[in-house]
């Protein structure tokens, strides 16, 4: 089963080829380049400052997902050559993407998700720099096919903002900030205004993925608890953004969640629109949200969800926002929604429209990121 139109992804991956930092990173920090290197017996990702200094680079190492039942499990242990090739590849990825099906990706880090808890800020800045600039060279071998979104430093909003404007002049589509507010400063915070302004200003969405956290991605102590709640964070920013003002101040910003799934908008909507209105005399006046305007309608108006499989979303999207919706593979990570892409996605799409499956699997995401591509 497949479906009669080509699909466009909001989420997908790249892997950082071993030697991405090591050949690009700007010479002071040379030495301390984030690398890819063997272990004792698999390849590890070693960065100072990130949770787990010595990471397995296993959950990328996925190419034998094309020969493996759904129910293959994956740790933390792979072999670089286990990593698709179109995970690194441009001409690779374009016949990948080809045989499943999809016209375009938005696509994202996979090492660099883990780099928002380094301390360092100037390294960190230099790390992302020269991710930037790879993605950028990726990405031009494609350009109408293959758009890629950067990642920002938030520490200090100056250099943020100077590096998604960077990032825009390199054809970059987006702009990926971690999910957690840095501590002690919310995203509300007017320090950020530039930032937010620069975003709408170089029609940049915002992007909040999963794990792109200052804090550890280990919360509970139960992987099976934080990755199944990973969206709090995400929920949280959001909610704050917009009963904060931020979108009446910023009416061009949009937000994306990614990979978070889409249906957590659905009991969040209509309890922020109950207590909005029935709260203001304890909580006090929002700082800055219209009074006309319930935050429901301000979330239909810029924000969005990616998702890799939720029928939970799919059936609800009338009240979630079948505009606000849009999927994404996840290619090449383990539980991304690949290979099959096209047949696991008509799947879920049982029993819906046409024109609501062409808005969820690809107007959405063209629209969104005003992509060169045809609606249809």
């Amino acid at each position: 089963m497949t479906l009669p139109f080509k699909l466009v992804s909001a989420d997908s991956h790249i892997v950082e080829p071993p030697t991405l930092w090591t050949d690009r990173i700007e010479a002071k920090f040379r030495d301390r380049a984030p690398r890819i290197e063997r272990g004792e017996k698999w390849h590890e990702f070693v960065c100072e400052g990130i949770a787990i200094p010595r990471k397995g680079i296993g959950l990328m190492a996925t190419a034998k997902k094309y020969t493996a039942p759904d129910d293959l499990y994956f740790s933390m242990n792979g072999d670089w050559a286990d990593v698709p090739q179109g995970a690194y590849d441009p001409d690779a990825r374009i016949r990948e993407i080809d045989a499943e099906g999809i016209e375009a990706e938005l696509i994202y880090t996979s090492l660099g998700l883990v780099m928002y808890t380094i301390p360092d800020a100037e390294f960190q800045h230099a790390c992302f720099r020269a991710f930037n600039d790879w993605l950028a060279d990726f990405c031009a071998a494609a350009p109408k096919r293959l758009f890629g979104v950067a990642m920002i430093p938030t520490r200090f909003p100056g250099p943020a903002v100077a590096e998604l404007e960077r990032c825009a002049r390199l054809g970059l589509r987006g702009a990926m900030i971690s999910i957690d507010d840095e501590a002690g400063r919310g995203y509300n915070h007017p320090d950020f205004a530039p930032l937010w302004s620069a975003a709408a200003a170089h029609n940049m969405p915002i992007s909040l993925h999963v794990a792109a956290s200052t804090e550890s991605f280990r919360r509970s102590g139960n992987a099976f608890a934080d990755f199944s709640l990973g969206f709090t964070p995400t929920m949280f920013a959001i909610a704050t953004m917009i009963f904060e003002g931020l979108f009446d101040r910023h009416p061009g910003l949009k937000v994306i969640s990614v990979e978070n799934d889409a249906a957590w908008p659905l009991a969040m909507l209509e309890r922020m629109d109950d207590r909005f209105l029935r709260d203001q005399g304890w909580a006090g006046k929002s700082q800055g949200l219209s009074s006309d305007k319930v935050p429901s309608a301000v979330f239909r108006d810029h924000v969005a969800c990616s998702f890799m499989r939720d029928r939970t979303a799919i059936v609800n999207r009338d009240l979630i926002g079948k505009d606000n919706i849009m999927w994404g593979s996840d290619y090449p990570h383990f539980d991304g929604g690949w290979p099959d892409a096209s047949g696991r996605l008509a799947a879920q799409f049982e029993g819906v429209p046409l024109e609501d499956q062409l808005r969820i699997g690809r107007t959405n995401c063209i629209e969104f990121y005003d992509l060169p591509l045809a609606a249809q």
